[in-house]
């Protein structure tokens, strides 16, 4: 009942206003009269309750993007010399080096038991 026509475009055109007339016979004024108050409080301008929510929101998002720059932007940490990073205990994998290199270890280790345990 309802085809769309495919000769032209002024057919597909005349069919859908004739759509559109029947749709809006159908709505009972009651209805018509609650779509024209929503389309005018849509038109209506916002509260300034609602505009400050936006500026707030505005002002949350640049600090959040200002701390993220600063952080990625902030230099690297000052990397210490080996022998400082072992002594403060920053760097575990240099720990076992320095028993693996260090032959008095071993040397008290294997002496005599009375000096082991002093």
């Amino acid at each position: 009942m309802n085809r769309l026509p495919t000769s032209s475009h002024d057919d597909f055109d005349h069919s859908l206003r004739q759509l559109q007339q029947h749709a809006e016979g159908a709505l009972s004024p009651a209805t018509l009269s609650r779509l024209r108050q929503a389309r005018q409080q849509a038109n209506a301008p916002a509260s300034p309750w609602r505009r400050r929510g936006w500026w707030l929101a505005t002002a949350c998002s640049a600090v959040l993007a200002v701390t993220v720059a600063v952080r990625f932007n902030s230099p690297a940490p000052p990397v210490l010399p080996a022998a400082t990073a072992a002594l403060t205990g920053e760097n575990d994998a240099d720990d076992t080096l320095l028993f693996d290199e260090s032959p008095e270890l071993y040397l008290w280790l294997g002496s005599d038991g009375a000096l082991a345990m002093e």
